[in-house]
């Protein structure tokens, strides 16, 4: 997308290189993830004709918060946002730009109104920036919205619980309807009660006599909405509160059908203003080429797609990162946290699996570096709902039949359950797997420790307790299990990867031995993975080795292929 000095300059530009018509790496694992729609779908094609550049909401949140983090020192404590959208609720869904963002940078000053002009004016900005800290930050994030059926309407949108689809943004469209009814001329005499429609209908009087003509005048309407809302941005913001600095991020925001994948945000201005200073241009940072260029003309990106594409969205280390390379050598398929749990979360969702009708359970080991906000158990904690933590040290389900039982009790009526289970594994910044720097401490230690300590313990010639008084009876069984492989696994190439492969078969055999579908008609699922603790401050992944659904009476569906990296 060009900079442009008009709707119609940028509406021109992109319907140039017929970007509907090809298929990016991000494309392919946008809608592998549940996040974007198929391409070559009647949703993809008038998604990329009318506004390409689009993202999901979470790519353009993790790209413009890294930049801002790592390049100006911005963080929640030192910055305030604000934003500017139309009050639709359909714009604050859990993976809309404004959700994600307030949810990271903390309490928000919305300045918006229908149409999403920052209706508070220069007094509301005024307000707003006088809370700023000391020294402290503002981002803005503004912009108008438009709806995208499944069908490829641009201006419609089917709302949760209704039967047919509606205008989005309804504002907009209804002043553009009333301007081209009137002539160009809507009346003049102007309600006190509603203000805010008023000013959408003056401005586009100016326009719709031209929007008219254009190929899509919905996709136009809300271009020209974008430039009438960046108008009044500009007209109130400022950087009078103090030395620190004024981000701001505006587009498009694009509400896709949401059954089947994620808001997307066209991305038009991003900048960075301070008093004193020039304003910087950031645009290019929502730019990738390797994965961002036409599979059909570039066959071999799609290699490497996956992997790249977690990159861009910063969930995964660049591959020059000697953490990456160990990660992916001794553990290929890897996949960061949130990208396994929306692929898992997608796949469940054909065979029925909702928050409301799913119990979850996990078997990890409780080491507090697997549950950081970022690791799978608490973000699917966080979607599945409360959760039944069956694992001990080295992550192996400790509790038994009698915990399952207990826990398998609690199903709801034709309920499903689904367990994360596995051992962990770290990886040290220069790549040495076994080994991570903990927070506050200035030595590397193993992880997990419990398994290495076992480890060890069998090297020297342990198959089991050790004193006969002692109370360590977890400890005690993982060397049972890792003395008859010790020999075997010091003589591998990587004795930490070796050893955290067979600890994962170890607590998979014991999982397998404790569950059942004694519990009802649901499904079982069963998630296996090795966590990867990876250095800070990247993100924990995870190593897909069981993907299963199990039921009474029928075969059990092996879905890992699934999880796998495609080419």
């Amino acid at each position: 997308v060009v900079a442009a000095s008009s709707f119609l300059d940028v509406i021109e530009a992109n319907s140039k290189p017929a970007r509907e018509k090809q298929e990016t790496a991000q494309d392919k694992v946008f809608h592998w993830l549940g996040r974007a729609p198929k391409p070559g779908s009647k949703c993809f094609e008038a998604l990329h004709k009318y506004f390409p550049g689009s993202l999901p909401g979470a790519a353009v949140h993790l790209r413009s918060k890294a930049l801002l983090e790592d390049k100006y020192g911005m963080n929640p404590k030192n910055t305030l946002l604000g934003t500017s959208f139309c009050p639709d609720e359909i714009n604050n869904n859990e993976f809309d730009l404004p959700t994600l963002m307030r949810n990271y940078w903390g309490n928000v000053f919305p300045m918006g109104g229908i149409g999403g002009s920052p209706y508070v004016g220069e007094t509301g900005f005024k307000a707003f920036s006088s809370h700023v800290a000391e020294d402290g930050h503002i981002v803005v994030v503004f912009g108008p919205h438009v709806g995208i059926s499944e069908d490829g309407e641009v201006g419609k949108y089917l709302r949760e619980g209704q039967g047919s689809t509606s205008t989005a943004c309804g504002a907009v469209v209804g002043a553009y309807n009333a301007c081209l009814a009137a002539g160009g001329d809507p009346s003049s005499d102007e309600d006190i009660y509603d203000m805010q429609m008023n000013e959408i209908m003056a401005e586009f009087s100016k326009h719709a006599a031209q929007i008219s003509e254009t190929e899509n005048p919905m996709a136009s309407s809300a271009y020209a909405a974008f430039y009438m809302v960046l108008d009044r941005i500009r007209k109130i913001v400022n950087t009078d509160f103090g030395s620190g600095k004024l981000v701001l991020i505006g587009g498009i925001q694009i509400n896709m059908p949401q059954a089947s994948m994620n808001d997307h945000f066209l991305p038009l201005v991003f900048e960075v203003h301070q008093s004193g200073a020039e304003t910087e241009y950031l645009m290019d940072h929502f730019s990738d080429i390797a994965t961002q260029q036409d599979l059909n003309l570039c066959p071999w990106q799609g290699k490497t797609s996956l992997r790249e594409v977690f990159s861009f969205m910063t969930w995964s280390p660049p591959s020059d990162c000697l953490a990456y390379q160990a990660m992916h050598k001794y553990f290929p398929g890897a996949l960061p946290s949130q990208a396994l749990h929306e692929r898992k979360r997608a796949i469940l969702k054909r065979y029925g699996f909702t928050k409301q009708n799913t119990l979850m359970a996990t078997s990890l080991c409780p080491d507090e570096i697997n549950h950081d906000p970022s690791d799978l158990p608490v973000i699917m904690q966080n979607h599945w709902g409360d959760v039944f933590p069956m694992g001990g040290i080295s992550g192996a389900p400790f509790v038994g039949t009698t915990g399952f039982k207990a826990f398998s009790s609690h199903v709801p009526v034709d309920g499903n359950i689904i367990i994360l289970f596995g051992p962990h594994v770290g990886i040290s910044p220069d790549g040495e797997v076994g080994s991570c720097m903990r927070h506050g401490q200035s030595k590397m230690s193993t992880a997990c420790g419990a398994v290495v300590g076992a480890y060890q313990a069998a090297l020297s010639g342990a198959t089991g307790p050790q004193v006969s008084d002692a109370y360590d009876k977890q400890m005690d069984w993982i060397v049972s299990k890792i003395a008859p492989h010790a020999k075997a696994i010091e003589q591998t190439a990587s004795p930490m990867a070796a050893l955290s492969h067979t600890s994962y078969n170890i607590v998979r055999d014991k999982m397998f031995k404790i569950v059942n579908n004694d519990f009802g008609s649901g499904w079982l699922c069963l998630v296996g993975c090795i966590q990867i603790n990876m250095p800070d401050p990247l993100e924990d992944h995870f190593y897909p080795c069981t993907f299963e659904l199990r039921k009474a009476g029928e075969e059990t569906i092996d879905l890992l292929h699934e999880l796998k990296e495609f080419n």
